[in-house]
């Protein structure tokens, strides 16, 4: 029974503390205030003028009533230029809000691109290296094609080389022929007495 009481108690206390509360702030609602007001005042300062030529101090109604408008009219431009300043100042905010908020935009792209920029350039950096490596220990296509020209140009020169040496030796053997076949010729003209009336062949080098 006594929790139920306090249970009671507190949610008493709970809707009179929200009663109390005021409403939230809404400029929109305080001009709709604003306007209403200065269309109340205007229409009530409007019957006062009338009644003013009712009675016999028309002047110093009319003043009196005059300087009272005024007065209620001068609040309520008062109140409305405080939230035309709020409301220029919020509009400032915003637009200082969507500004920050499209630099830090622009930040995380280019720190985005910056940062893939960079791991492309590590990704093409490792690449080269590993690409320099093979090459420095597997032979390429090219050394591996080029690998068993070489000893086929090697023997070819080899060949044409000795074919070179046999021509040469060819013609020594033949020269030394036919040297020696001068030689007898001489000889076997002197064996027969014949007379020389030529002079000797020159013998070859």
């Amino acid at each position: 029974m006594n929790r139920f009481l306090i249970l009671l108690a507190g949610l008493g206390t709970l809707v009179l503390a929200a009663a109390q509360e005021p409403a939230a702030y809404d400029p929109e609602r305080e001009r709709a205030r604003i306007n209403a007001e200065r269309r109340q005042a205007l229409e009530r300062y409007g019957q006062e003028e009338a009644d003013c030529y009712q009675r016999f101090a028309v002047n110093d109604c009319l003043t009196e009533m005059r300087r009272r408008r005024r007065v209620a009219l001068e609040e309520l431009r008062r109140q409305e230029i405080i939230l035309d300043d709020e409301r220029r100042a919020a509009a400032a905010a915003e637009k200082i809000r969507r500004t920050e908020a499209q630099a830090a935009e622009r930040n995380n792209v280019l720190a985005q691109e910056q940062r893939e920029a960079a791991q492309k350039a590590d990704q093409e950096r490792q690449q080269r290296a590993r690409q320099k490596q093979a090459t420095q220990t597997v032979p390429g296509p090219a050394a591996a094609a080029s690998a068993p020209t070489r000893p086929a140009a090697a023997a070819g020169a080899a060949a044409a080389e000795a074919a070179q040496r046999a021509a040469m030796q060819r013609a020594y053997e033949e020269r030394q022929r036919e040297a020696e076949e001068r030689r007898k010729e001489r000889e076997r003209a002197q064996s027969g007495k014949a007379p020389s009336t030529s002079r000797p062949l020159p013998v070859p080098p």
